[in-house]
């Protein structure tokens, strides 16, 4: 059923409302014309829309769709400022939920081309067609027409020949205008879209659901994208994203949409890949579309022109609903040795098993000879119920070990690592005073206020001194070695409270592990190899797998043997 407010007239604003409204629509490029067109498109609920480009949309853009429609006093007012069918009152901004709202588009598509609007209304026995060119009207005549609108842009520029130099070519302007096509698509699985350029069709995403949607947009492999879905009060969300292997080496693949508008919020895409961290290595990039539907009384989508960028009242609370609805899937995908487990009774008082690595000087926190409290069980898992037999380290990082029908060679580093961080994790960090309090230059009264108590559990206490300013004054053993690391992360103030835990004991931990090149005792590699294959997920907490398996039988058939 079409939004109430979208199946209004179109009238002019009160002057008193447009005044509340962020600078108007900026027709720069082609890819502007494409967005808007598209916009007012969907609001009209449209179930088909089909693109036509010519020259890179410099020649031509042509947006034909199913909707609607418009009536001759619709179209004598809709290219007029603040000409809008979608918002009456200065309150409607405040709960806004469709895509266009500002009655700016198409006065300005007019203003810098040669615009032609063709639209009948269901219920109409003729449609009309109106025609601008530079801002002037030059036609509005009845005509023979289909239900639906359809605009067409040529000529874009023609009169502004200063900023027509300044395009692109042809071939970048078309691939923008392809990218603003997908960004409408994508969120709008139920209708059907057409990109056609010179003439050839380039895109067709019919009708579909959501992941098939993103699959077809990008050609990606359904059985390669993992869904989510997850819901708190005022938030739906929903995500379709690539499995741990399906990455990239830039975030373009990396998409938030809010009410079914691409927006750029660095806060979300940070927490998307906060949620793969212990998936992804470093460098790499996950594959995921994220939708989310927010209450609109709490997003204000009036800050910027083209609505790109959103503020939240409760931006906190939508990081973490994302971290959790990406983290479902993908813990199927924690790594292990591939075997059973044989869980040991429990040996009140037990000591468990350790070993010394030796410890580099000045690194404060101890390796794995650190014992778990009595009654606690250690931070390693079960004993495995194969027999591990270590063979060796070899060039001098990778310890090569034998379990079963398979061959490891597992990364010293990223293992110890992986050990030290699950421990930092398991047991309480005790604060140390420091005999010189780290400064936190710059850093915001409120962020200390709001942040202190998280911090304290993290064994970081925070007081201000002379001169008003705020410093580290006491530290966990297991931290000094991050002084300057942590100084900078607590000033940014970014991420929650547990995502700058998971960072700086993850620092900690890679600071304190054993490093490429150094050469272990055997007895120490052993049980090293031993307590890594027996990790419920074997990465390190950035995101690297600790060892590479090559199989019996993969052995067999390289050299050859039946």
């Amino acid at each position: 059923m079409p939004d109430p407010i979208a199946s209004r007239r179109v009238r002019i604003l009160r002057e008193d409302v447009s005044r509340k409204i962020a600078a108007g629509e900026v027709i720069d490029r082609p890819l502007s014309v494409v967005r808007e067109l598209l916009d007012n498109a969907l609001d009209a609920g449209a179930r088909n829309v089909d693109v036509y480009l010519e020259g890179g949309g410099l020649a031509r853009i042509r947006v034909v769709d199913d909707g609607e429609g418009m009536c001759r006093e619709d179209l004598e007012l809709c290219t007029e400022r603040h000409a809008t069918s979608k918002i009456v009152h200065e309150d409607d901004l405040a709960r806004v939920s469709t895509l266009g709202f500002r009655g700016e588009a198409l006065a300005s598509i007019a203003a810098c081309a040669r615009l032609t609007l063709t639209s009948r209304q269901a219920d109409a026995s003729e449609g009309w067609r109106l025609v601008v060119e530079g801002g002037a009207r030059r036609v509005l005549e009845p005509c023979p027409a289909v239900r639906g609108t359809a605009a067409d842009a040529a000529e874009l520029f023609f009169n502004l020949p200063a900023r027509r130099k300044f395009m692109k070519s042809v071939s970048s302007e078309a691939q923008g205008c392809r990218q603003s096509f997908l960004d409408k698509a994508l969120p709008h699985p139920q209708t059907g879209f057409r990109f056609f350029a010179d003439g050839a069709l380039k895109v067709f995403l019919p009708p579909q659901e959501l992941k098939e949607r993103a699959a077809a947009a990008y050609a990606l492999d359904p059985v390669h994208l993992l869904t989510g879905e997850g819901e708190s009060a005022g938030a739906r969300i929903r995500t379709v994203a690539g499995r741990p292997e399906l990455v990239r080496q830039d975030r373009r693949l990396i998409q938030v949409f809010v009410n079914r508008r691409r927006v750029s919020d660095f806060s979300l895409v940070q927490a998307v890949e906060y949620a793969y961290g212990e998936h992804v290595p470093g460098g790499a990039f996950p594959i995921a579309f994220v939708f989310l539907e927010v209450d609109p009384a709490q997003v204000d989508f009036n800050i910027h022109p083209a609505k790109k960028e959103v503020r939240f009242r409760n931006l906190g609370e939508l990081r973490q609903l994302l971290i959790g609805t990406l983290r479902g899937p993908l813990a199927a995908f924690n790594l292990g040795a591939g075997v059973q487990r044989k869980q040991p009774p429990a040996v009140p008082g037990s000591t468990p098993l350790t070993f010394d690595l030796g410890q580099p000087p000045g690194v404060a926190v101890s390796p794995l000879a650190q014992a778990a409290p009595a009654g606690q069980p250690a931070s390693r898992g079960a004993p495995l119920e194969r027999e591990v037999v270590y063979h060796g380290q070899v060039f001098r990082l990778f310890l090569l070990a034998e379990m079963g029908d398979s061959l490891f060679l597992i990364d010293q580093h990223a293992a110890h690592e992986r050990l030290l961080f699950e421990e930092l994790l398991a047991h309480p960090l005790a604060p140390q005073e420091l005999l010189l309090p780290v400064p936190l230059a710059g850093i915001q009264e409120s962020l200390v206020l709001s942040r202190r108590e998280a911090w304290g559990r993290l064994g970081i206490r925070v007081e201000r001194g002379e001169g008003g300013n705020y410093a580290v004054t006491a530290l966990p053993e297991e931290l000094l070695c991050l002084e300057e690391e942590l100084a900078d992360a607590l000033c940014s103030g970014t991420g929650s409270p547990e995502e700058l835990r998971q960072n700086i004991l993850s620092q900690a931990a890679c600071r304190s592990a054993v490093k490429d090149g150094e050469e272990l005792d055997p007895l120490a590699a052993a049980e090293l190899v031993r307590r890594a294959l027996n990790l419920d997920n074997a990465r390190c907490p950035h995101g690297r797998p600790l060892w590479m398996e090559v199989r019996r039988s993969e052995l067999w058939k390289a050299v050859g043997r039946p």
